[in-house]
C-alpha cells in the first residue's frame, strides 16, 4: 500500500513515511492541548488518531527496511 500511495504521489516510499510521523506528532500534539483545554472527548479522539498513524508508520517503515535488508542476503 506504501509503495502504491508514494508511487502516485511521485515521492519515496521513506518520505512518506517521515510526513506520516510528522501527522502522527501534530496529531498527538493537538489531542493533547485539547485535552489540556477542556475539550476532553475530543482531544482524546484525536490523540488517539495520532497514536494509530504513528503504529502504523512504525510497522510500514519495518516493513520496508526488512525488504531492504532480504535483497542484501548472501546465498
Amino acid at each position: 500500500m506504501v509503495e502504491r500511495l508514494a508511487s502516485r504521489l511521485g515521492i519515496s516510499q521513506m518520505r512518506l513515511l517521515i510526513g506520516g510521523w510528522i501527522l502522527a506528532a501534530v496529531l498527538l500534539l493537538a489531542g493533547l492541548a485539547l485535552v489540556l483545554g477542556g475539550a476532553t472527548v475530543a482531544g482524546a479522539v484525536v490523540f488517539l488518531l495520532g497514536v494509530v498513524v504513528s503504529m502504523t508508520v512504525a510497522v510500514n517503515l519495518l516493513r520496508l527496511r526488512a525488504g531492504e535488508h532480504v535483497g542484501k542476503r548472501p546465498e
